[in-house]
């Protein structure tokens, strides 16, 4: 059985490869001009017999193949098993290749889908030795992974805590359509294109995990707006992985949620926020925003979570706590508008560190 799988691995491989336009040495080799090829473009070549990426960049002034920097080629399989015969379940392949001129901007391409960057985050201070929590920052629709790690500050914080962080870019165009997640009902392209985004962040997910010490009781989402709305749709259908998000002025968007798993959720939301109004409605048509957080744990041993509600002059706060520790609270700041801020990076951290799941 061990060669049987030995094999199948080994012909997955492969088939990573054939994914990828197949050239020549003779026509392709590093340092040879691309001037007639799109920048970023990748493929596959030999240099001493041995198959390698090289990808069209701009050096010294002008444009010309170099070898990728770093080169990851996994196959993920996973297979289930009644008697004594393992039967393999179908393949996932990717790649995932690191930017020459950025170590943290990652290009993931998945079989059958079109690829996507994300950044990486890892501290100075990581030791393989030591498990470490893992975080997700989504930005909202228009953003992108470089423009909500500036507004949130959340690379801060993590770095000082010994946090991976991960930073996913949304689907936009060249045409300058803005970048957007497909979290149900909501946004923009990927919402149109009905892209699988959840299948993207949990294999994402899963290569980091390879390659990372990663802490299993602490992965985590944390997302504003549309960005939010995502980190809603990952607790719902990937709690087998997320064990706890955060969001700031998102809503729940997926149509349906019934996660197996309890998963701890703060939502932060502002009483004058008209993108994603508290009662619903708005540009989005998005749900009720007290209604909807409360169904995470619907469908699990939190079923029974009691909620209480607290008021201020400022905010409201509606919170439950679970047997096992699992909490939910939504605080609604009565004067704060549709922008992120870092006091909440703040606050959803503290929360987040106080929530692993047990």
């Amino acid at each position: 059985m061990t060669e049987v799988k030995k094999l199948f691995i080994a012909l997955s491989a492969v088939l990573v490869w054939t994914a990828i336009p197949a050239v020549s040495a003779n026509a392709v080799s590093v340092g040879q001009s691309c001037a007639k090829t799109t920048l970023g473009t990748r493929v596959s070549t030999r240099i001493n017999k041995k198959p390698v990426i090289v990808v069209c960049r701009v050096r010294a002034g002008r444009k010309q193949w170099i070898r990728a920097a770093v080169q990851t080629i996994t196959t993920t399989t996973t297979s289930t098993s009644t008697t004594s015969t393992t039967v393999p379940e179908p393949v996932v392949n990717y790649t995932v290749v690191v930017d020459p001129n950025d170590p943290t901007l990652h290009t993931i391409t998945i079989e059958g889908m079109q690829p996507r960057t994300y950044s990486l985050n890892v501290p100075s201070k990581y030791n393989p030795d030591t498990p470490v929590p893992l975080l997700f920052g989504f930005h909202g629709l228009g953003g992108s992974a470089n423009s909500f790690r500036e507004e949130s500050q959340i690379d801060v914080f993590t770095n000082d805590a010994n946090v991976i962080s991960v930073f996913p870019n949304g689907y936009g165009s060249t045409a300058g359509v803005a970048n957007s997640w497909n979290a149900g009902s909501c946004c923009g392209l990927a919402n149109i294109n009905q892209l699988d985004d959840v299948k993207l962040i949990a294999i994402i997910a899963k290569s980091i995990k390879e390659r990372y010490n990663i802490d299993k009781k602490n992965v985590w989402a944390i997302g504003f707006s549309n960005g939010g709305m995502m980190s809603y749709r990952l607790a719902c259908e990937l709690s087998d992985q997320f064990t706890a998000i955060g969001v700031g002025a998102g809503a729940m968007m997926a149509g349906t949620c019934s996660p197996p798993n309890p998963v701890s959720v703060i939502h932060i939301h502002g009483g004058l926020d008209w993108k994603v109004p508290v009662f619903g409605g708005g540009p989005y048509s998005s749900p009720d925003i007290t209604k909807t957080f409360q169904l995470v744990n619907s469908a699990n041993q939190c079923s029974g979570m009691t909620y209480t509600e607290t008021s201020e002059p400022t905010k409201t706060q509606i919170s439950g706590i679970c047997d096992d520790g699992t909490e939910a609270k939504l605080v609604n700041y009565a004067e704060q508008d549709h922008v992120w801020t870092v006091f909440w990076t703040k606050e959803i951290l503290r929360f987040l560190f106080a929530h692993p799941r047990k």
